[in-house]
């Protein structure tokens, strides 16, 4: 299996260790590529008391049958698998990492408000919204957090907890 690629033919991917046996699962966030504009939000939060950090990530996933990939390439997922896939994810209380352009999110979850769903006869956009449930750790590499896993190749000092 291939793993999906930023950029290439999804925009952002989820992982968590439950769903798609732990690989990584794109989802596009623009219905025409060619047009710009999609994008995440994160909203950061810092307690005046405690200066604990909070953030909320806002993105909206597009699922259709005729989906074109930032490459412009075919999608090769139907809207009903990409649906189903992303209600398994919206589904987990923790464990959750969302991989960008900026780097991963980890220690995230759907919690509360999670997602509006519009469905049309066409297309589905699904607007989501995750929330910090751990402290809040800047974005990291995909590189480093997939050298992360208990097999992968960084230290127990120098990975991140996945």
């Amino acid at each position: 299996m291939t793993l999906p690629l930023i950029g290439t033919d999804c925009d952002v991917t989820f992982t968590h260790i439950d769903v798609n046996s732990g690989e990584p699962y794109g989802f596009i966030l623009a219905y025409d590529p060619s047009i710009q504009g999609s994008a995440i939000s994160v909203q950061r939060q810092v307690d005046p008391t405690t200066l604990e950090v909070s953030i909320r990530l806002f993105l909206t996933v597009v699922l259709a049958d005729d989906l074109k990939n930032p490459d412009g390439s075919e999608h090769t997922d139907t809207r009903s698998a990409m649906y189903s896939k992303l209600l398994e994810y919206l589904s987990k209380t923790d464990g959750l990492a969302i991989n960008t352009v900026m780097g991963t999110f980890t220690g995230i979850a759907p919690l509360g408000y999670s997602a509006t769903e519009l469905h049309q006869p066409e297309v589905s956009n699904v607007a989501c919204q995750f929330t910090n449930i751990s402290e809040y750790h800047e974005p990291i590499t995909d590189a480093d957090f997939f050298l992360s896993e208990w097999d992968g190749t960084l230290t127990w000092s120098t990975s991140y907890w996945r």
